[in-house]
């Protein structure tokens, strides 16, 4: 158990590392999509029929 009580905070890196990651991916794609994405419409729009 001492191996286990001294090295804890590893475990927590392993958890915490990734999530981290995707959520800084998440906010910056969020970003992309929300801000720049309107700015730069696509050339081309599809037909849209008003029903």
């Amino acid at each position: 158990m001492q191996i286990l009580a001294a090295e804890w905070h590893w475990w927590l890196a392993v958890v915490l590392t990734p999530a981290t990651v995707l959520t800084v991916l998440a906010v910056i794609g969020g970003y992309f999509v929300k801000v720049v994405r309107p700015k730069y419409p696509p050339k081309y729009k599809k037909p849209n029929p008003e029903l």
